[in-house]
This record gives C-alpha cells, sequence and structure tokens, in this order.
C-alpha cells in the first residue's frame, strides 16, 4: 500500500519552477493524474468494504488523503507563470480540494463504523477520477 502511494507522490513530481504555461500545464496534468489514481484506489476499497476490515480501510483512506495533501501542497508551491496558468491552477486545485474532501468524508464515515453509501460514494469517486482524467488529458505531463 505505500508502495502505491509513494508512487503516486513521484509521478507528482518535485516543486520546480514552471518557465511557461506548457511547463505548468505539465505539472498540473501529473497533479491531476496522481489524484485520480488516489480516487481509483479509494473508490476500489469503497467497492470492497464488505470485504475489507475497518482498521485495514481506515489505513488506507488516511494514507490516502495524507498522499492527495501531499500532491496538492507539492503542485500549491509552483506559482503559475501566465493568468491563463492561474485559471489551470484554479481548476486543479478545485478538484483536488473535492478528492481530498471526498476521501476525508468517508475516513470520518469509517472512523463511525460504516461507509454511509457505499454505491453512491463509488460513483462520486468515479465520476471525480473521470474528471481528474479528462483534465491530465487536457494537459498531458
Amino acid at each position: 500500500m505505500r508502495r502505491v502511494l509513494v508512487a503516486l507522490l513521484l509521478v507528482a513530481g518535485c516543486a520546480s519552477p514552471a518557465w511557461n504555461d506548457a511547463d505548468y500545464g505539465k505539472k498540473a496534468g501529473a497533479t491531476a493524474e496522481a489524484a485520480a489514481s488516489s480516487v481509483a484506489l479509494v473508490r476500489l476499497a469503497v467497492e470492497s468494504e464488505a470485504k475489507l476490515t475497518r482498521p485495514y480501510l481506515q489505513t488506507l483512506l488516511t494514507e490516502t488523503a495524507t498522499a492527495l495533501d501531499s500532491v496538492d501542497s507539492q503542485f500549491g508551491a509552483v506559482q503559475p507563470p501566465s493568468r491563463r496558468a492561474a485559471e489551470v491552477r484554479a481548476e486543479i486545485t478545485e478538484l483536488t480540494s473535492e478528492a481530498a474532501e471526498q476521501v476525508q468524508v468517508l475516513l470520518n464515515e469509517v472512523r463511525l463504523r460504516e461507509i454511509r453509501d457505499p454505491e453512491r460514494a463509488a460513483a462520486d469517486l468515479g465520476d471525480l477520477a473521470d474528471r481528474l482524467r479528462a483534465f491530465a488529458e487536457e494537459h498531458p505531463s
């Protein structure tokens, strides 16, 4: 599990300067892909909730929330080189914030014993992963 999360963090790369819009877009795309992978992992776990132990699910959600925060922080450290890049930043930040929030809600539910509506949660996560992947395709890294 940790290897998956470490790999996701490496995909996002280190926070380095973006020299132009193309470079910034690549960094945003890598961030979206890393977040999409995290969201997809959580979706699989939610779909398999009945087969997983609560401690395992809680650990997976905690580590995924940490990974999403890290990916978001690394990208947040890169300053947009233009107004267009600032728009890209706002778009990806909105998506990664939504991902972090959904994972945190699920984590809170698991801590309180169970995910209230796993089917709905899986559908929402699938939609979010699709939107993150679409963003990544628009901004290939």
